[in-house]
């Protein structure tokens, strides 16, 4: 009965053991770190963004380089438009084709993916631009929310579906784009001038459209505009 005792005795001190560790000292940490990840979006703030863009409201710009809480409304209005561009290329590559599995992977998917990468290669080819030429700093965010906001005007590249109009429309929409991004980069950093803007701006676009012709020409991805330089 001795022995058995002792393994009574034993078995709680090894649950305790156990549990310690991997109750007490695991929760905490993930409950003190958790918060810190929580995020609130509001589709409806983005929406209010690019209604107003879209609406000619010039003065949304300046407001969301100072606020500092539409970043993640900023970044879904770019999302959105990336979407709406890469769609409206689709179906105008549907209807000129007739095929429907390999444009939507090419355009919807490895398009938009690649679009959002290209964008941001503008956005930080601008934001060093500024700094190493221009000697202007401005903080990242400041400059990204702006930014991506005017991306959130290629919605518009969705009616590029209109077959015998599809390049005018993305050829156009995308030269509003760039002249929507030098008011972003004038209202995140007032002290640029226009020739620092345009200048910035240029050669992000730049980098931007070289990246988006190479992916569409070589490996056959592209959204937008960009399906016209698929090879």
């Amino acid at each position: 009965m001795s022995r058995y005792g002792a393994m009574i005795q034993i078995r709680p001190y090894v649950g305790g053991a156990a549990t310690r560790p991997f109750g007490r000292a695991a929760w905490r940490p993930l409950n003190r770190f958790l918060p810190s990840f929580s995020l609130e979006f509001d589709w409806r703030r983005t929406l209010r963004l690019q209604q107003r863009l879209l609406s000619g409201d010039l003065g949304v710009i300046r407001e969301v380089s100072q606020n500092e809480s539409d970043n993640v409304p900023s970044l879904a209005a770019l999302l959105l438009g990336v979407l709406a561009s890469g769609l409206g290329a689709w179906l105008w590559m549907l209807i000129d084709s007739g095929s429907i599995a390999s444009p939507a992977l090419r355009v919807l998917l490895f398009g938009s993916l690649a679009s959002i990468a290209a964008w941001g290669l503008w956005l930080a080819v601008s934001h060093y631009a500024l700094g190493s030429i221009f000697k202007i700093s401005v903080p990242l965010g400041a400059l990204m929310r702006p930014m991506a906001l005017a991306g959130g005007f290629a919605v518009w590249q969705f009616f590029m579906l209109v077959g015998p109009a599809s390049f005018a429309v993305g050829l156009i929409v995308m030269i509003a784009s760039v002249m929507l991004t030098v008011l972003a980069v004038r209202a995140a950093a007032p002290e640029a001038d226009d020739r620092a803007a345009i200048i910035s701006v240029g050669i992000g676009f730049g980098v931007y459209a070289l990246v988006l012709s190479l992916v569409a020409d070589l490996l056959g991805v592209g959204s937008g505009l960009f399906v016209h330089a698929i090879g």
